[in-house]
């Protein structure tokens, strides 16, 4: 009798230590799943990009092109309240948008943010990830649109920070003249920003006319870099040549433009982003002077 119960017990404890070594082992599984879902990986810039179809953008083309530069900071605005209605608000009047810090799809079947956007502005989007995490494209630069984008490319930039990854979007977007090449991109704050604006700056000089290129450079007017790009042949820059005296002395948004004259340029100070909203209509040409329609 001893025996048996020196038995059962002996039998009890091994079931019992199998036991927590299966849970053991479950814990550190499920670990390895969360952390390989927590970790942010570059985006396949080889994936076709996900837009919406053509049919959602209006025609035919206008003689003019009314664009905006917004970095929308995940919706976040800076009374803390996430808000794309406002984002959406902020660009209802224009045909073409780049956009920058821009959330993926936050499930399965949800919808990343440019997508989100397009629904409220009624117009058509275009998503590219610069990262992925959990499983799927996480955070990038968008496009919305209401006029034909005729085709656009992911461009990625150069990263020695690890995982700071970054790209630029190069769309060919069609007026009722021309087709206009558009560069949006949201450059690096560190050390990566003098190689990545100097790359995006020479691709853009590259482009066929007409052409724009319009982001968060992360830079000021006094950066050598944009100094030097305002002096060259051809390159205008409507908020040096209609906000002179209203452009902040801290302004990092952007639009330069070469083969194109600019109708009327905005800065729009908001409380949906931490950062202004830079607007511009544009038409074919480049020899009348720029002028400001808010002016006196």
């Amino acid at each position: 009798m001893p025996e048996q119960v020196t038995e059962s017990t002996s039998s009890s404890r091994s079931g019992s230590r199998w036991k927590w070594v299966a849970l053991g082992l479950s814990v550190m599984l499920v670990g390895l799943i969360v952390w390989d879902g927590a970790d942010r990986r570059s985006a396949d810039a080889t994936e076709p990009l996900p837009q919406s179809p053509a049919t959602s953008v209006r025609n035919p083309p206008p003689s003019s092109l009314k664009i905006a530069s917004f970095n929308i900071h995940t919706g976040k605005g800076t009374d803390g309240v996430r808000s794309l209605s406002r984002i959406a608000d902020l660009l209802s009047d224009v045909d073409f948008a780049g956009l920058y810090e821009v959330r993926g799809a936050a499930g399965r079947n949800a919808p990343n943010q440019a997508a989100s956007l397009a629904n409220l502005y009624q117009g058509g989007w275009l998503f590219a990830a610069t990262e992925r995490r959990w499983w799927s494209d996480h955070f990038g630069n968008g496009l919305l649109y209401r006029i034909p984008v005729r085709a656009a490319l992911r461009v990625p930039l150069i990263n020695t920070r690890g995982k700071a990854y970054r790209n630029a979007i190069l769309a060919t977007v069609e007026l009722e003249q021309a087709n206009v090449r558009v560069l949006a991109v949201h450059i690096d704050r560190e050390n990566d920003r003098r190689p990545q604006l100097q790359a995006m700056i020479d691709l853009f000089l590259s482009l066929q006319e007409p052409c724009v290129l319009m982001g968060d450079l992360n830079t000021t007017a006094e950066d050598p870099l944009i100094s030097n790009l305002m002096e060259r042949p051809g390159v205008r820059s409507p908020l040096h040549e209609s906000l002179v005296d209203r452009l902040p002395s801290q302004n990092i948004d952007w639009i330069f433009t070469r083969g194109l004259n600019t109708v009327v340029v905005n800065l729009v100070e908001n409380t949906a982003s931490d950062h202004p909203v830079v607007t511009a209509e544009l038409s074919p040409g480049s020899t009348a002077k720029s002028t400001d329609a808010n002016q006196p």
